[in-house]
Parts: C-alpha cells; sequence; structure tokens
C-alpha cells in the first residue's frame, strides 16, 4: 500500500544543521553508555548473583537484543512516519527507567526482564537518528555526519566504561545502574521540551511505501544481502571483545573495575573515535567516482583487523592485548557510516529507517545477541575440558579472527556484484 508524503522543503540552514547534528550524537552517547555499561559491571554481578559465564553472555546479548531487534523494525516503521524527535525523546526516558530497574534486580530472571525492556526502550533511536541525517545532509556529506554521530559509540564506551567502574568500585554495581540511568532520564525530557523535528528535506520522492513494500525494496538489493551478512560477522567479532575484556582483564590479569574500564575506554574511545571521522571523511570523497568505496573500504579493514584480534587474545601481557584489542575494534567499528551511507544511496530515501533499523536488526542479532553468549558458552566448555584458567580468552580467539577474515570475504564479493552508481558527479579538476 502506498500513500503520499508532502512535497520536498528546502534543506536546514548551517546552523540548524549541525546543531541537530551534535544533538544526536549526544543521543547516541548516552544510547551506548546505558547499553555497554553492564559489560564492566559482569564480575560483580557474576558474584552478588552466583551466575555462569554463560548466563552473563546472556544479560549483556541476548537478553537487550532480542526485543531491541523485534522492536526495531516497527519503531522505524514508526520514525518514517511520525515526529521523530518526539519518538528519540520517549525512547531515552524509558531507556532511563529501565537502566534503574537493572539496579534493582534480586535475581537473574529479573534482570534478564530489566534489560529486554532496556532493548525496547533504545530500539527507536539510532534508526530515527540516521534518518533525520538522510534528511538534512546531501550525499556529498552524509557518510561524514554519519561518521561523527557513530563517534559517539566511542564516547560512550568510554564515559560508560570508566564511570561505571568507578561508581561500581566505590558504591557498588546497583548505584551504577541508577547514576547512569539519570542520563538518558534527563536527555529525554530535555529533547522532548527542546528538540524540533527537521522538515523531510532531502525526499526525491513523493510516495511511502507500506510495510511489506518496504521490506521488499530493502531485500531486494542483492548487494545488501551481502555487505550485510559480512557486517554481521565483524560485528560478532567486535561485540564478543567489547564485551567480555573487562572481564578478562578483571578475571585473568588483576585489574580493578577502575582500571579495565578506564584503560579500555580512554584507548578504544580516542582511537575510534579519531579513526571512525577520518574513514567518514576517506569514504566521502572516494565515494564521488565510485560509491562502492563504501564497501570495500569496510572490506580492507575488517581483513586488517583480524591478525590484531588474533594477537590480542595469543598474547599474555595486558598492555599488547588492550592495544590491539582497540586497534581491531576501532578498524571494525569505523566502518559502519559508510556502510550505512552506501545502503541510503541505493535505496529510496522514505525507507531510511527502515533501512537502517533492518541492518541493525541482523547487526545486533547476530553481533550483541549471539556472540556474548557463544563466547561464554565456549568458555564454559573450555573450563570444564580443562582450561579453567584461560578459557575466555581462549574462546575470543577462536571466534574473532576466523569471523573477521569471512567478514572481508562477504563485504567485498557485495561489492563486485551489484554495481550502484554514485549519486554525485566526480569533481572538476586535480
Amino acid at each position: 500500500m502506498e500513500r503520499r508524503l508532502p512535497s520536498a522543503q528546502p534543506a536546514p540552514g548551517f546552523l540548524r544543521r549541525h546543531g541537530l547534528l551534535l544533538a544526536l550524537t549526544l543521543i547516541i552517547v548516552i544510547h551506548a553508555v546505558d547499553r555497554l555499561a553492564i559489560v564492566i559491571l559482569l564480575e560483580d554481578i557474576k558474584k552478588d548473583l552466583l551466575l555462569s559465564d554463560a548466563q552473563l553472555g546472556l544479560l549483556s546479548g541476548f537478553a537487550f537484543v532480542a526485543l531491541y531487534v523485534v522492536a526495531g523494525i516497527p519503531m522505524a516503521f514508526v520514525s518514517d512516519r511520525s515526529i521523530r524527535s518526539r519518538t528519540i525523546g520517549i525512547a531515552l526516558t524509558a531507556m532511563g527507567g529501565m537502566t534503574m530497574l537493572c539496579g534493582m534486580a534480586q535475581n537473574f530472571l529479573q534482570l534478564v526482564a530489566a534489560r529486554c525492556g532496556l532493548g525496547i526502550s533504545a530500539s527507536p533511536c539510532v534508526p530515527a537518528a540516521h534518518s533525520i541525517i538522510a534528511d538534512v545532509y546531501p550525499p556529498a556529506q552524509r557518510t561524514t555526519a554519519l561518521s561523527i554521530t557513530e563517534s559517539g559509540f566511542f564516547i560512550g564506551s568510554f564515559v560508560g566504561l570508566w564511570v561505571c567502574g568507578w561508581i561500581a568500585t566505590d558504591y557498588g554495581w546497583r548505584i551504577a545502574f541508577f547514576a547512569i540511568g539519570m542520563l538518558p532520564l534527563l536527555l529525554g525530557l530535555s529533547v522532548l521540551t527542546w528538540m524540533r523535528d527537521p522538515v523531510r528535506a532531502l525526499r526525491d520522492t513523493k510516495v511511502q511505501l507500506g510495510f511489506r513494500d518496504t521490506m521488499r525494496t530493502i531485500v531486494g538489493v542483492r548487494a545488501v544481502r551481502w555487505y550485510v551478512a559480512g557486517s554481521a560477522f565483524a560485528v560478532f567479532a567486535s561485540a564478543g571483545m567489547m564485551t567480555w575484556l573487562p572481564a578478562l582483564l578483571i578475571r585473568s590479569y588483576g585489574m580493578t573495575r577502575t582500571e579495565a574500564g578506564g584503560l579500555i575506554g580512554a584507548v578504544n574511545g580516542a582511537g575510534g573515535l579519531i579513526l571512525t571521522i577520518v574513514v567518514g571523511v576517506v569514504a566521502d570523497r572516494l565515494a564521488r567516482r565510485e560509491a562502492r568505496w563504501n564497501l570495500w573500504i569496510p572490506a580492507l579493514l575488517f581483513a586488517a583487523s583480524a591478525p590484531f584480534a588474533a594477537l590480542a587474545f595469543l598474547s599474555h601481557s595486558p598492555a599488547v592485548l588492550i592495544g590491539c584489542f582497540a586497534v581491531a575494534a576501532c578498524m571494525i567499528t569505523a566502518c559502519s557510516a559508510p556502510i550505512i551511507s552506501y545502503s541510503q544511496q541505493i535505496t529510496p530515501p522514505n525507507v531510511h529507517a527502515m533501512v537502517t533499523a533492518s541492518i541493525f536488526l541482523v547487526f545486533n542479532l547476530a553481533g550483541f545477541g549471539l556472540a556474548p553468549l557463544a563466547v561464554g558458552a565456549l568458555s564454559d566448555y573450555l573450563a570444564r575440558i580443562g582450561q579453567p584458567d584461560h578459557s575466555l580468552q581462549q574462546a575470543l580467539l577462536y571466534l574473532t579472527a576466523p569471523s573477521l577474515v569471512i567478514a572481508a570475504v562477504l563485504v567485498f564479493i557485495g561489492g563486485r556484484f551489484e554495481a550502484a552508481p554514485s549519486p554525485l558527479p566526480p569533481r572538476a579538476g586535480p
């Protein structure tokens, strides 16, 4: 079923556009803080609630992701047809409440329920933010704009890991959840009060597709199937490392929560922030001549990250472990902006939020849903067969580097199979 959209309006002015970009980046920061904070608290939760590694993997991954992706598609469908700033504001406010409920949980099932609620609450934020960026930035600047918002993930990971580690050390893991729950609650109320949805400015079609036609449009692009499958393997590796590295440093190397969270957050945050923006700018320039550079760059980075992931978990030096992890994780996460930008170039503008949500559905199920659980279950198995001291590190080694090699191959195939012409003319002159 189709319905008409309003005619296109002029794009927002310079200050308005960049003000929105700053606000959306802050939203991604807070989104990442609440989502990732649990990883620095896993060891405390394990001891307090007497949980296994598999249960911790379920809490940090699938309990959040299952509802996140189930709710993500309908929420994105609504975002393409509603006031997106209001959707984001309500979602952030609910996120704050659910994060606080995590701190009140008295057993495993209650914590699972709170994490599921957090997944539902968080699901509209990223698709709505990407939809706004696609409307206010032209294709020539879109990858750079997306890379800036995606850099909020690294800022959020630093803030979440360091602040939560510090609070948990002094006051306990429950107070840490209460403290970080205040951030999205206050930001959500501010968004509802002050942020106004921009006009859907840069749409080039007046027809809005129904849900079934929207999904058929997205899945029908052969390139999407290949590079999304490949990227899912990369997210699997990244999520496994990000979730379990703090627990590994605390468990096997004797670090405190503050030390582990601060080191991982600082190294990964600073490197990721810089690399994500650089990759976005470079991809924007190369894509003027050939749009598929938005896939070839991620394929190269996925391949380059594999040896760093392997070296990280072959080493028994915490410095080498953290350094190699940071290089691999930054390379992987820096690829999200070119991939999302390419997806928006080869699909109609009136399905942009749905495109983002569909891609993130696969990423989150394969990555943040399956990876923590798979690593935890493999760690439990290796511990039972006689490697209890190094079971977690071995599990990370076996599951990360091979996944990155597969990711590079599949994304490169996606670029070869479908040639999507760049919507931009090449620049004149040198």
